[in-house]
């Protein structure tokens, strides 16, 4: 009874099934070579279907701006430095204070 139930929740799927596909590549045309070379066939469309295909690339993801609105017209936000100071680098934090006028 279970292994019959299994059979039915299988045949069930919310989803569709996978599709492989079966297609054969055409072989590239047959050249003959005068020497001992090798000749490599390399197809137009550069397709190959042993190939991986390169993964997108990564969205850019940009930090959110550090400021806040403490009164109308007055923001307070803040940024990081770095300096060359004496020889060494100096990194600092930055509070700013803007008021529009």
């Amino acid at each position: 009874m279970s292994l019959v139930l299994a059979v039915l929740a299988q045949a069930v799927t919310s989803r569709p099934p996978e599709r492989i596909d079966l297609t054969i590549p055409q072989p590239c045309a047959a050249q003959k070579s005068t020497s001992e070379e090798i000749v490599v066939c390399a197809r137009p469309d550069s397709y190959s279907p042993y190939r991986l295909k390169q993964p997108a690339p990564a969205p850019a993801t940009q930090v959110p701006k550090a400021e806040i609105a403490i009164a109308d017209g007055v923001a307070v936000g803040a940024e990081t430095e770095s300096a060359n100071v004496g020889g060494f680098t100096s990194n600092r934090l930055m509070a700013r204070i803007k008021i529009k006028f």
